[in-house]
Order: structure tokens, then C-alpha cells, then sequence
């Protein structure tokens, strides 16, 4: 309380013009606050707005055709077992040397030596889409930085029922 009583007789002893002065720095600081913790940060994320809103339609873009593929991957009937395994066996053949395709039961193993990234993306593409996905890889990176090659293997399911000689 004393300090209270100090600092008005102080602000009492200044003069008018000292007095406004004060007043008006004290107004300036204010309006800095204010302005700092209240109105930059509302404009900077208004301003962002826009760009955020852009980001997010693409990302549901995105999802939206994720979606309308695995429907119609859904929607595809199943591969019979003996269908699945020719598939299986004529792709695998197609690689040439760079795959060994092992069928124990109604799992299939493709081990694959020193493919490219985009042939073994090609390679799969078609498989995904006869409803033939590998639910387990392991892959290494082999080669180059500037093309690396894969090695590995990936392993199939093959519906119940296919036959394990190939």
C-alpha cells in the first residue's frame, strides 16, 4: 500500500505535460500488447487459412480415390485357388531371373534378387489388382544410391483350396 501512496504523490508532483506524456507511453505500450498477444496471432492464422483449407481438400481428394480403389478392389471376385496360383506363377515367371517363386500349402514365397524399384512396382501393380497382395515383405536395399536394387522376399496367401504343385 505504500508504494500505492509513493507512486501518487509522485504522478501528483509531475507537471500536465509530463503527466500526458506518461499517459500517452502508457497508451502506446498498451495498444503493443494488445496488438501482440491478441491480434497477430489471429491474423497470422487467417492469413493461413486459405493455404491450410487447399492442403486438406487434397489430402480428401486423396482419400476419396484410396476409397473408390479399395471398393472396387473389394468389389472384383476372388481369384479361384488354381486361378491364383497360375497368376502367381505367370508373373513370377515374367521377372525372368531376378525371382524364385516357392509354394508350400496355400502360401506362396517370391524371393526376388536385385530388382529394380519401378519393375517391382510394375510387377505388383497388376497383382494388387487380381486381388494377389503380398501380406508380408522383406526387402533390402542393394546397389547404388543413385538406382538401388531390391532383394528379398514377399509372401502371398493364396485362397483355401490351391494346390501346391506348380
Amino acid at each position: 500500500m505504500e508504494w500505492q501512496h509513493r507512486l501518487q504523490a509522485r504522478w501528483a508532483a509531475l507537471g500536465a505535460r509530463e503527466q500526458r506524456s506518461l499517459t500517452l507511453a502508457a497508451a502506446v505500450l498498451g495498444l503493443a500488447l494488445v496488438w501482440s498477444v491478441l491480434l497477430a496471432p489471429a491474423l497470422r492464422t487467417l492469413k493461413s487459412v486459405d493455404a491450410q483449407n487447399a492442403a486438406l481438400g487434397k489430402d480428401l481428394e486423396r482419400m476419396q480415390a484410396l476409397q473408390t480403389r479399395a471398393k472396387a478392389l473389394q468389389a472384383q471376385p476372388a481369384l479361384a485357388p488354381k486361378e491364383a496360383l497360375q497368376t502367381l506363377q505367370a508373373a513370377a515367371t515374367a521377372l525372368g531371373k531376378t525371382a524364385v517363386l516357392q509354394v508350400v500349402g496355400e502360401q506362396a514365397t517370391l524371393t526376388l534378387k536385385q530388382i529394380s524399384a519401378p519393375a517391382l512396382a510394375q510387377w505388383l501393380t497388376p497383382q494388387a489388382g487380381v486381388g494377389l497382395s503380398p501380406f508380408e515383405a522383406h526387402l533390402q536395399r542393394e546397389g547404388s544410391k543413385t538406382e538401388p536394387l531390391w532383394s528379398g522376399t514377399l509372401v502371398f496367401r493364396l485362397p483355401a483350396g490351391t494346390n501346391a504343385t506348380p
